[in-house]
């Protein structure tokens, strides 16, 4: 019992570690531990804290710059390049596992790897989504409520800007969507692919669309927002929205329809992007926490813990998380079948490239209208990384505390695999020809807009 207890005071401390805040927060007190002050200063010194400058996204290549050939976009190489590193990845992710699975770890061990994921969730998912929420209230805010007549080509930039900022922050979080992303459904209603045109269309039918469409997460998020503020990889203008689309099939749809609902998407976008904040934060930013609560959406897990409690507690008898033990943590950030690295390097490599690439699913091509194909493609596998490091910069940035450090450690042969094959993964991704939708266009002889959406065999 009284190593129960020590273990449980000392998940506590490291709960306390990465809150925003000393408000008052009853799940660092639920398992009836307290934190004395300089027992919880020792060990924010020990985890160490994220700079405020490593917040910001990682632009390693700029892949719209290079010339591409006719000769390049027939070239299926690069797809199967793209995809061999996907699946290279995905093997050493799960050695990576298999080794602490079948490896007995020290206490001290053990403790080092308690301490990393805590550090992992202190400096790597609450950073993100918290950058993530801030981009899409300046997209939202960018829009806000102006109509077709009143807004400007600023606002339109701006809030195109914001998108791709945004984007960039949910792409490099998808690593780590087990939790609320999926408990919540967030992830389908925000990011739900290939956007339902036809359907959308049935919502303006009338000239106008219809607020029953905000409540089809097929066409809500990132996607709809996409459809509506880019066309062919560029802003669109801001006379655009003060005559009828061009689009095929929405000749019809005023655009000034179509900019209220983006307007609409994107104040529900900043809801649930408010709510994975919220949900993985110990102390709650109470404005943000306050809006969640309004909407009626869920942010703690079935045992009314934070998300951040439930992994940094994982294994620990009486502390209410749902992780078994300290490896099943370990496990849900890199080789569970759903929400982990693995899971997202899988669904790149095999879905998001695949599909279109090697299988000619065209209408499946993931941000088509903005070209941003490719950078989310890389942004997922930096999601990886950021795990991996322990920090938002990936490889670029430092941890006292990583993955990286505690596998160089215990298995460095394997670190060094992983760290191969993701560095590989980016970069074939990065070599694939910009934009995406034209290559697979290209090799499949087929239009995106012409394509049909049909279901994809398992």
């Amino acid at each position: 019992m009284k190593k129960t207890f020590l273990m449980i005071a000392a998940a506590s401390l490291l709960a306390t570690a990465c809150s925003k805040s000393d408000d008052d927060n009853n799940q660092n007190t639920n398992n009836g531990s307290t934190t004395p002050q300089t027992a919880e200063e020792v060990l924010k010194a020990k985890i160490g804290t994220a700079s405020a400058a490593s917040y910001s996204i990682t632009n390693d290549m700029d892949i719209s710059s290079k010339t591409w050939t006719a000769a390049d976009y027939s070239n299926h190489a690069f797809g199967e390049t793209a995809m061999n590193g996907c699946d290279a990845l995905i093997n050493q992710l799960d050695e990576a596992t298999k080794a602490v699975l079948k490896s007995k770890l020290t206490p001290a061990q053990e403790e080092e790897l308690r301490t990393t994921i805590a550090a992992t969730v202190c400096h790597v998912i609450i950073p993100t989504y918290t950058q993530l929420a801030d981009a899409a209230v300046k997209l939202q805010q960018a829009l806000g409520d102006l109509s077709a007549t009143e807004i400007k080509q600023s606002n339109i930039d701006e809030a195109c800007a914001a998108f791709k900022t945004a984007r960039a922050w949910w792409e490099m979080s998808e690593a780590f969507l087990g939790g609320a992303a999926s408990d919540f459904d967030v992830d389908p209603t925000i990011d739900s692919w290939p956007l339902n045109r036809d359907l959308l269309l049935d919502y303006f039918k009338d000239g106008k669309y219809s607020d029953e469409a905000l409540e089809d997460a097929s066409i809500l998020g990132f996607h709809a927002l996409e459809f509506v503020l880019f066309r062919n990889g560029q802003n669109r203008k801001v006379a655009d929205f003060q005559v009828n689309d061009t689009y095929k099939g929405f000749e019809n749809v005023p655009a000034a329809e179509e900019l209220k609902y983006a307007q609409a998407v994107a104040k529900e976008l900043v809801k649930r992007c408010y709510q994975l904040q919220v949900s993985w934060e110990l102390t709650p930013t109470a404005n943000r926490l306050a809006v969640v609560k309004a909407a009626g959406l869920d942010y703690q897990t079935k045992n009314k813990l934070s998300f951040s409690w439930n992994m940094i507690n994982a294994g620990v008898s009486g502390s209410g998380t749902t992780f078994s033990s300290l490896t099943d943590a370990l496990q849900q950030l890199l080789n569970n079948s759903e929400g982990s690295c693995l899971a997202i390097a899988d669904e790149v490599g095999s879905g998001k490239i695949g599909h279109p690439f090697a299988e000619g699913y065209i209408f499946y091509v993931e941000s088509p209208y903005s070209y941003n194909s490719i950078v989310d493609f890389r942004n997922n596998i930096h999601s990886i990384e950021n795990i991996w490091y322990g920090n938002p910069q990936g490889a670029k940035g430092q941890a006292e505390h990583s993955l990286h450090n505690f596998y160089t450690q215990v298995a460095p042969t394997i670190a060094k695999s992983v760290e191969t094959a993701i560095a590989n993964a980016v970069s074939g991704i990065a070599g694939m020809p910009y934009p995406f939708v034209k290559y697979v266009e290209t090799l499949s002889g087929k239009k995106f807009e012409d394509d049909e959406i049909v279901e994809i065999p398992e």
